[in-house]
């Protein structure tokens, strides 16, 4: 009987351990993972602001300037070019 309750006692306990270990992870990394739309990200053309086009907002204008905005794209960052033309100085 003893080793029953003790049994039930720790599966209970680690019931209650994993249960909180699940709420600590929700609420720690749930607040420090945000990822923005990209396609809701603008870019101005004129002053080259970057801004988040607000929820169910359709003036695509620069909050600074009054400029009609682009879509945000991505900078380039050359690496695709440079393995190129690793390759390509490679083979000659």
């Amino acid at each position: 009987m003893l080793l029953i309750s003790s049994l039930v006692c720790c599966a209970i306990l680690l019931l209650v351990f994993g249960f909180g270990v699940l709420v600590w992870d929700m609420l720690w990394y749930g607040n420090h993972q945000w990822d923005l739309s990209k396609s809701r990200l603008l870019r101005c053309p004129k002053c080259e602001h970057v801004f988040l086009l607000e929820r169910q907002q359709t003036d695509r204008r620069c909050p600074l300037c009054g400029t009609r905005a682009a879509n945000f794209r991505m900078p380039y960052t050359g690496v695709r070019e440079t393995v190129r033309q690793r390759a390509r100085n490679l083979k000659q």
